[in-house]
């Protein structure tokens, strides 16, 4: 048995398609999500890679196989897939819940395993060849439970030697539904992984482990830089805590100069438990700033001190929502402070999302042009797609004049009437303020039948000739978009055709008189993601080097296997939304999740149950502290042999 085999959609989007438009469009309405068990999933789908799968047109499941010991004697949907014998797949179900908020869970059971019921619990699925990923794992013995907040993705990876049957039960507030999935042997299907471009290792490229954690909460960081510090959020937990919503934001520090790793934290009160990257950092001289959301509030932290104390807390937005997810924060070279969230808005009856921003800026400055406070402005709102749509992950960056350019995406799942099938939709767009000006907003590109979730941008230049590098996802790998006129027109000028290649980021500077441009990504291998690199010394002038900056390795494990199973495999990939990078002068700085697990992780060692997600939200949160920790507090040195391992790479 081969346990851990492929990759897939490392997270997808379910979204809508409209026109989006700037200015200033203050919307009330009240927090309406779902309460702990109290299931708010309204859509379910199926993909392979980032494309979309669909279900079979007829029940060919009930009665002919035996899902009596579930209490399942019919289901609602079915999916027929194929694959070879022994040939690596990989595919995704998710669920989405009304709002982006609410209790969204996907279990999954082993119905049948080469026309037999299988002898055990969910143990068996690993013991056929099969391994499940996902955020909020815990093991429910017949059944294995994937859960979220507003999103769940739970990925089925391996390859198998008989035809399987899984069972896939979603809550959704009218019911429990049931999804068949058949894995029969056969041919090569869009769920078979595509062999990715060969790339050896990078030259030049320095890493150093700054942190390691045993705990099952880790997860989503995120690193800024400035000078000699390297700054990272991300979260974590006791490896002893039995509650996955029992997590910290976790803040480390490492100084370059001499290797010291010092950081600080706090309790988090999301109820998400690793599907939503809701936290972020930027850094510019001797300002340092954490966003996030995720718990009914969107509150920044900013030091004067580069992370020793955060004297300037704020609330940018309180109750008055369902809720708010994904953040992502800048700083101009005017110390101007930006943060950008998704939020969504309305009754239940109607709740609409919307993409917000909101600036600070200083007020005043002392003698070393360190700001001395900030003051934060109205909310703005750039995109209002007019309907409820789950939002890709953004990102925005400041020009050296102050330009704004705002790269996002979004994307809507629609049942076809009449039919199992479901059509999504994708659309990637680019918002862009010149300074003193207004937004204007274009599409760059759009796509059906896919689940993408991570536009990135960069810039080069200012003004009416500022240079936009816009990458961004498709069916069939990761596009790079390029734009010489400030993001008023897109054309294509990359393309990284490597099916379920996801979570693109882009980064240029100029160096020596050249456009030095690095396009980062996670590409499926056979043994879960890797951070591969396309990298170009002058932009423009010739093909990019290929570079593979990780590695995914799978080992015969040394631990024993469950009563009756065969012996597993100890494997280490980079995690979902396992990595960040940002530009650092000449070079370009990555932080990364790398992560190592055994076959049975969650159905035999003890993974933690979903448990109480911190206190329930009730319309009212503690206050938030005046002063954080800070980044100076002492951290333990790495242990190697922790399953989460985090390290900083430098691309010369």
């Amino acid at each position: 048995m081969r346990a851990f085999l492929g990759a897939a959609l490392a997270g997808a989007s379910l979204a809508f398609v409209a026109s989006c438009s700037s200015g200033l469009s203050p919307t009330t309405g009240s927090w309406q999500p779902g309460t702990p068990g109290n299931p708010t999933t309204s859509q379910v789908s199926l993909a392979a890679g980032l494309a979309e799968l669909q279900p079979a047109g007829t029940d060919t499941l009930s009665g002919a196989v035996n899902a009596g010991r579930f209490r399942v004697t019919r289901f609602d949907r079915v999916y027929e897939l194929e694959t070879p014998a022994g040939v690596d797949f990989a595919f995704s179900v998710v669920a989405r819940g009304l709002g982006n908020a609410g209790l969204t869970r996907v279990s999954m059971g082993h119905v049948d395993d080469g026309n037999g019921v299988p002898n055990g619990g969910a143990e068996t699925i690993a013991a056929a060849g099969m391994m499940l990923d996902g955020a909020g794992l815990s093991y429910g013995g017949l059944m294995l439970d994937a859960t979220g907040d507003g999103f769940t993705r739970l990925t089925v990876r391996g390859n198998v030697n008989a035809t399987q049957v899984l069972l896939l039960q979603v809550p959704t507030p009218s019911g429990v539904i049931n999804v068949g999935v058949r894995l029969r042997l056969g041919n090569n299907s869009a769920i078979n992984l595509a062999a990715g471009a060969a790339s050896g290792s990078r030259p030049g490229v320095t890493e150093t482990t700054i942190y390691s954690s045993e705990s099952f909460q880790f997860c989503l960081p995120a690193v800024a830089v400035s000078g000699d510090r390297y700054s990272v959020v991300c979260y974590d937990g006791d490896p002893g805590t039995p509650q996955y919503g029992q997590r910290t934001r976790r803040w480390l520090q490492m100084d370059a100069q001499t290797g010291t790793v010092t950081g600080g934290g706090e309790d988090s009160y999301a109820p998400d438990f690793g599907s939503w990257r809701d936290q972020e950092i930027a850094a510019l001289g001797n300002v340092l700033g954490v966003v996030y959301t995720g718990d009914g509030q969107v509150q920044a932290e900013i030091s004067l001190d580069r992370g020793a104390s955060f004297p300037v807390v704020a609330d940018l937005e309180g109750s008055q929502t369902w809720g708010q997810r994904l953040v992502q924060a800048a700083i101009a070279p005017d110390y101007t402070f930006a943060c950008l969230y998704w939020r969504t808005v309305g009754g239940a009856s109607g709740p609409s999302t919307e993409l917000v921003l909101v600036e600070a800026t200083p007020t005043g400055f002392d003698a070393n042009q360190t700001p001395l406070g900030y003051t934060f402005g109205a909310w703005q709102v750039l995109c209002s797609p007019g309907n409820d749509v789950t939002p890709q992950l953004m990102h925005l960056c400041y020009s050296s004049a102050g330009d704004l350019v705002v790269g996002y995406g979004y994307t809507e799942l629609v049942p076809i009437p009449g039919t199992w099938n479901m059509r999504s939709s994708a659309i990637f767009r680019c918002a862009a303020r010149l300074q003193g000006g207004l937004f204007s907003d274009v599409l760059v590109d759009r796509e059906d039948d896919v689940v993408p979730f991570d536009p990135h941008v960069c810039v080069l230049g200012s003004g009416s000739t500022m240079e936009v590098f816009y990458a961004y996802e498709k069916s069939d790998g990761v596009y790079l978009a390029y734009s010489s006129d400030a993001a008023g027109h897109f054309t294509p000028a990359q393309a990284v055709t490597v099916p379920g290649a996801q979570m693109p980021s882009v980064h240029a500077r100029m160096q020596n008189g050249q456009k030095r441009v690095d396009l980062l990504y996670q590409s499926p291998t056979a043994w879960g993601l890797e951070l591969h690199n396309l990298q170009w010394d002058n932009f423009g002038s010739g093909a990019p080097s290929a570079y593979r900056l990780s590695v995914a390795t799978c080992t015969p494990s040394t631990t024993t296997p469950p009563a009756g199973m065969p012996q597993g495999y100890r494997c280490t990939a980079a995690a979902w939304f396992g990595y960040d990078a940002v530009v650092d002068g000449d070079d370009v700085v990555v932080v990364l999740h790398q992560m190592s697990w055994e076959s049975y992780d969650y159905y035999y060692l003890g993974a933690p149950t979903p448990g109480a997600a911190g206190p329930a939200y009730s319309g009212a949160l503690p206050p938030p502290p005046t002063l954080l920790p800070g980044m100076t507090n002492p951290v333990a040195a790495p242990d190697p042999a922790h399953r989460n391992q985090l390290k900083v790479l430098k691309l010369d």
